[in-house]
């Protein structure tokens, strides 16, 4: 999370630099708090995607590995409005965490077979976390 903090005060203090030198009348210091304001916002909102676009561009291997899952319903919140149809909690053998991801009914029903008691997990990682790219129930 200092990263994060660190590059929206990094982005703001580019766009307080750009206005004072950019301006060379009204530089009042209203201005140029309001160019600092703008620019921290704006590096914090784009750098809260960073670690999972690090991981999903530069992973150092890709694993696959069967794990534990739980299925509830419903699902995740997707906003403001609404649920998914239905959740599935994976649990990641990387970071020892659970994930959860967004599915619906009708995948469990075609995927998903009585017996089936684990799920076999493909995902990119690298020190900083992990990035799921699929997976399938299994026997296990």
């Amino acid at each position: 999370m200092d990263n994060i903090f660190c590059t929206g005060i990094i982005t703001g203090a580019l766009s307080f630099i750009y206005a004072f030198y950019i301006r060379t009348f009204n530089r009042t210091l209203k201005y140029l708090l309001n160019a600092f304001t703008g620019g921290f916002c704006l590096g914090f909102i784009l750098s809260l995607n960073y670690y999972d676009v690090c991981i999903y561009l530069f992973p150092d291997k890709v694993i696959s590995y069967e794990s534990e899952y739980d299925v509830v319903f419903p699902g995740p919140s997707r906003g403001k409005y609404g649920h998914c149809e239905a959740g599935l909690w994976l649990k990641d053998q990387n970071t020892s965490r659970w994930i959860q991801l967004c599915t619906n009914k009708e995948f469990l029903r075609s995927h998903h077979k009585q017996g089936m008691t684990g799920v076999w997990v493909t995902a990119r990682v690298n020190k900083i976390g992990s990035y799921i790219e699929k997976y399938e129930f299994i026997y296990m």
